[in-house]
């Protein structure tokens, strides 16, 4: 079973003789949920921001300027001057290395995010575990503890009617001294 946030703030614990200061175990559960909520958010944030990188489209390539027009002289008779454009279909080289250049940004973006992201997971689940690990230490500490009080308990309950008895045989053998 999982450790939620809400289990750890909802967890109540018994008040026995010689326990744990019960503020002091409430703060530290305390520290443990908000570490865990930062971890979470963080996560989620991370999440997000890989999830937007991913449905980004690819930069656009940048606008090819139209090469300037050049008038021909007055004394030559000419033809308007006409603007030579690139085919739109062939982008030139520098433009198809600049889109490669800008992929291959895009996708050192994501990977690096999500081994980010990757790391933040394991680095909060080992918390996670080193925390649940120290809380079930506690808690066989505090089992053999409640075992001990309960073997001294019962030692005691028996050595005092033990105790009972032997004053009830002092009385019945008073009493049959006076009979």
């Amino acid at each position: 079973m999982a450790v939620t946030i809400d289990m750890i703030l909802e967890k109540e614990f018994k008040i026995k003789v010689k326990g744990y200061d019960q503020v002091e175990v409430d703060n530290f559960l305390d520290e443990i949920c908000d570490t865990l909520a930062a971890l979470d958010e963080e996560k989620k944030m991370l999440q997000s921001r890989l999830e937007q990188a991913s449905r980004a489209p690819a930069p656009a390539p940048a606008p090819v300027p139209a090469p300037a027009v050049v008038p021909v002289p007055a004394p030559i008779p000419a033809p308007a001057p006409v603007a030579v454009q690139p085919k739109a279909e062939e982008p030139s080289e520098s433009a198809q290395k600049l889109l490669a250049r800008a992929q291959k940004i895009y996708d050192e973006m994501i990977a690096d995010a999500q081994a980010e992201a990757d790391e933040i997971i394991r680095n909060a689940k080992a918390t996670a575990d080193a925390s649940i690990l120290n809380l079930e230490e506690e808690k066989q500490a505090l089992q053999q503890e409640v075992d001990m009080l309960k073997a001294a308990a019962q030692d005691y309950k028996e050595r005092f009617l033990r105790l009972m008895e032997d004053q009830k045989h002092i009385l019945n053998a008073e009493n049959q001294l006076f009979e």
